[in-house]
Parts: structure tokens; sequence; C-alpha cells
């Protein structure tokens, strides 16, 4: 059995692997460079919509980020900077934004989601307390040719029980009267859940406590050893901390450690914004996607949380004003009951993202016992369970291994590397470390 395994990254994501390795009879240890409950796991909209799983380069993306230059509240807004490392990764988003790529990219993602739900459910029965919300979802549109894109790009979910059926304006008026007349058409997505996500880091982190875990906040990690291929410690907070498998679930931190380790991965942070109004001015049963403005609308507890825009080639947490105006005034278009001249306290959160817009999940290249859970995009929270169930089974080696093999191999970190490195990798095959180490 693996003594020590070490976790970096305290989001939703690092948490559900430290949590499905502790279940495994794992010792864990999660480190984290931030205090509990911050960062993109926490602000977010909180949707659990494997109907919504598609990359986020698609066939003319890039070309209406461009038209949306000259917008400062535009929903996408890629921000002029000239670090080599974004102007590579926004050239390699703008390879991938095609018809090909995408489609190939939403059948991966169809098969990862086959068991989301299920697991979400495993959580409440193993004891993982966090507000979770089961009256679907509602796509709404102000044009019939919106919805018919995002119907084509959602058709493929129906193969794993998700469905998404066709309503029109006033029908979504029935199920929600707040929604504007020029709300004129939709999709209703019954299967789809949202939750509080900070409540669901809480619950994570509260159940992996009570499983043994032991946590290491505001360490961040500033080196790694080896021993050959094999990690055997980071540095991090200034404290040693030894392993014998290490897992860098670290979300748009992921890059930098990763370099440390040797095989830097293209992940970048797309800034998303947020936030919360507990006015009351607006009152919804589902989750509710503002179609033409992408913005999520999420009803929590004691709130409703509205999330949106995504911003490339930003890094800090500051907020730009025009951005957050762009939600209120999406916000007042299509829910009219919204006042336009809200001006509320707003949230950033830096989304990991990768070029190709598909997560990445799976041992390093050129190092045995480490592993990567990362590059999961505005997806954390749907795609976490499931991540975890893949480093789990990468972990345990042999049939469980192979059985995911097909389901994992597209989210591979080996396809960011270089031919040279491809044939090194696979002369390394050979001496896989991990089934060794697992129980």
């Amino acid at each position: 059995m693996t003594e020590n395994t070490v976790v970096v990254g305290a989001g939703v994501v690092g948490l559900a692997t430290a949590y499905r390795l502790a279940r495994d009879g794992l010792a864990v240890t999660v480190v984290d460079a931030a205090h509990s409950g911050a960062g993109a796991s926490v602000n977010n909209a909180g949707w659990v919509v494997p109907i919504m799983s598609t990359p986020v380069p698609a066939p003319g993306m890039l070309g209406q980020a461009m038209r949306w230059m000259v917008r400062k509240d535009s929903p996408l807004y890629v921000r002029p900077s000239p670090r080599p490392e974004h102007v590579r990764f926004m050239v390699g988003m703008l390879r991938h934004s095609n018809a090909e790529d995408f489609h190939r990219g939403v059948e991966a993602l169809v098969s990862l989601n086959e068991r989301t739900l299920a697991l979400f459910d495993d959580y409440g029965r193993d004891g993982v307390r966090f507000e979770d919300h089961r009256t679907g979802h509602l796509l709404v549109f102000h044009t019939r040719r919106t919805l018919d894109a995002y119907q084509a790009d959602t058709a493929l979910m129906q193969r794993i029980g998700h469905t998404a059926v066709p309503l029109s304006g006033d029908e979504l008026r029935d199920l929600e009267p707040a929604l504007g007349a020029h709300v004129r058409a939709g999709l209703r997505c019954s299967q789809e859940r949202h939750l509080d996500p900070a409540s669901l880091v809480r619950g994570l982190e509260q159940r992996c406590r009570e499983l043994g875990v032991r946590f290491l906040h505001d360490s961040p990690v500033t080196g790694i050893h080896f021993r050959g291929p094999v990690a055997t410690s980071i540095l991090a907070g200034g404290e040693e901390v030894p392993g014998d498998l290490f897992v860098f679930a670290a979300g748009v931190h992921t890059g930098p450690l990763s370099r440390l380790a040797g095989f830097p991965l293209p992940i970048q942070p797309g800034k998303g914004y947020g936030f919360d109004d507990a006015s009351g001015s607006v009152t919804l049963r589902h989750s509710v996607y503002l179609g033409e403005a992408k913005v999520a609308v999420t009803p929590l507890s004691d709130r409703l949380r509205f999330a949106g825009t995504m911003e490339f080639g930003s890094w800090d947490a500051t907020i730009d004003p025009y951005r957050l105006r762009g939600i209120v005034r999406s916000a007042h278009e299509y829910l009219p009951g919204f006042p336009a001249t809200a001006q509320p306290q707003g949230w950033t959160g830096l989304r990991p993202m990768t070029p190709d817009g598909l997560p990445v999940i799976g041992r390093l290249p050129g190092r045995d016992n480490v592993l990567v859970a990362s590059g999961h995009g505005m997806l954390g929270v749907t795609l976490a369970p499931v991540t975890a169930e893949v480093i789990s089974a990468e972990v345990a080696g042999g049939e469980q291994a192979a059985g995911i093999a097909p389901i994992a191999h597209p989210f591979a970190p080996q396809r960011f590397a270089s031919r040279r490195r491809r044939a090194v990798a696979g002369g390394r095959r050979g001496r896989r470390v991990l089934p060794v180490l697992a129980k």
C-alpha cells in the first residue's frame, strides 16, 4: 500500500481526489498555497451539468472573440499580452477551434460524464454534506438559431441519459415567470443539478478529515525532489513533505508545478466574474443559462448567484467594472425584475484552461509517481468526482487501470508531449511504477 500520498491543491478537484484515495485506504496529505475555501472552486456557478460539457475551443470561437474585443463588457475577451506562453496558448486554442476537434472533445466528455450523477449520489450516501438542488436546468435564448446550435452540441449527451427538450418562450415562462418577453425559446434539461460550491468544498474537506487526511494550508510548493524519475518529496511552505505518490490538482497553478517537475503543461487562466444577490428582486427554481449573454444564474438557499464572461491573459483577481456591469446588463435583459442599475460586490475565479478545452488527467510523462488532475475549465464541479475515479484507477493499476483506459486516454498529459518526448515516454512504458505502489 502507498504509505504517503500527497495531493497538491485543496480545490474541488483536489479534495475529490484526496477523498477518493483516502477511501481506497491510502494515507493522504493535502497541500495548498492558500487558505481553505478560496479560488475558483468556490467562485463559480456551482453547476453539475454534463449536458453542457463541451470544449471551449469551438468553430468560430476565436473569431467571435476578436469581434468582441471592441466591447469592454463582452462575454469573451482576450487581453493582449506579450508573454510567450499566453501567445502559444491562444495559438493552440485557435488550432483546436474546428469542427473535428470540437466533436472529438464532446465525444470524450460524454464518456467521462457517464457516472457523474451517480458519483454525486455516492457523496450523499457517504456523508459528504453540501447544499444540493435537483430541480433541473434551463437554457434560454432570444433566437431560435442560438437554440439550434446548442441543441446540436448537446445531442450526444442523450446517449448517457441527459436530454434537452425544446420549449417555447411561453412554456419557459410557465416554469420561470421571471423570464422576460424577449426570451423566445429554450431547452429544459431535467437531469442536471446545481449546488453551493463553497458548501461542497467544506463538505469534502470535512469528510476527508474524518477519513484521516492531513491538511497543510497556506503552504505554496517551491520545489520538488526527485530520485531519477521518481519524486520523493516536495518543499511546501518551508516544510519538506515526503511521499510515495504525488497528484497535482492545483488548478491554474498546476502549470508552474508541472514545470518544476520537468514537463510544463499548457494550462492558462480563464478569468470568470460573478456576484451574489440577496435582494429577492428575482426568484428562480431552476438554474438558468442566458444563452446569447453566456451568463449562468444559480438559485441557492439564501441568494441568487450570477456568473459569466471568460477573460484570457489575466493572472490576478482584480475586477474589471465593465465586465461586471456586462453581467448586470445581461441579467436585466433576460430577467427584467433584476435592476439594471444594480452595483453588486463582485468576485473573480481563475479557471484552469487548456488549448484543446479538455482536462488533463493522468500520469505526468517522464515521472513514474506524479499524476495530474487539472485543466477542467468551467467544468471543475461537474467533473471532480469522475476525475478522482480516473486517478484512483491509475493508482490501483491492473484491471482497474485497464478498464478506465479507453475513457481516460483523451485526457492524458502525454498529448502535450513533443514527438521526441512521446518517443522517450513510449520506451519507458515497460517499467510503469504506479501499480507497484498500489495496495
